[in-house]
């Protein structure tokens, strides 16, 4: 998969969403962590707190299978205080108005032994879009899964124009890492 240029703070706004997961119920189940860049350089962080909040996994028809998580937006963080202020801010994600970020993937189609895309819909900051996200299987046995996906803030109206004085880019880049439920159901 190519990297693609991301955008600054506002990336976090795409990580988002895909996957399941969380540190909240268990570091080793995976990540969802975004890096950009912006006048000052290039800046990056993750969401610590995501659940999967419902399942259905078939390994031998992925294409009827379905996840969902809930993402606590308040639960980014940069390594900065200040940075992440900001970015929960309402010129950002406005978390006092958008505590999460809610993410549904469903129809999986298999390209290859390692590799599948699926539908993502992300609903953040009051607006939804579907966009296709490729992943790879990173460890069959291990269940784990990899992927990334460009987004832009502008899509889901975050932040203030890439135009403005600090040369945001719009373009964000998420990077998810984590360990699919096994088969079956999880409500």
């Amino acid at each position: 998969m190519p990297r693609l240029r991301s955008g600054l703070v506002f990336l976090v706004l795409a990580g988002v969403a895909l996957v399941p997961s969380a540190r909240a119920l268990d570091q080793s189940l995976g990540t969802i962590r975004f890096t950009g860049h912006s006048i000052f350089g290039a800046a990056g962080g993750e969401f610590r707190s995501w659940k999967i909040t419902k399942a259905v996994i078939d390994d031998r028809h992925p294409e009827r299978s379905r996840v969902s998580l809930e993402i606590d937006m308040t639960s980014l963080e940069t390594q900065s205080w200040m940075r992440d202020t900001h970015l929960k801010g309402s010129r950002f994600f406005d978390v006092s108005n958008y505590p999460t970020a809610s993410v549904t993937l469903d129809n999986v189609k298999l390209k290859d032994r390692h590799h599948f895309v699926a539908n993502v819909e992300l609903d953040l900051h009051g607006q939804s879009k579907t966009f296709p996200m490729w992943f790879e299987i990173a460890d069959r046995a291990a269940r784990r899964i990899t992927g990334e996906v460009t987004l832009r803030r502008s899509d889901f109206a975050v932040g203030p124009s890439s135009r403005g004085p600090m040369l945001l880019d719009d373009d964000v880049l998420i990077v998810v890492d984590a360990v699919v439920p096994p088969a079956g159901r999880i409500p």
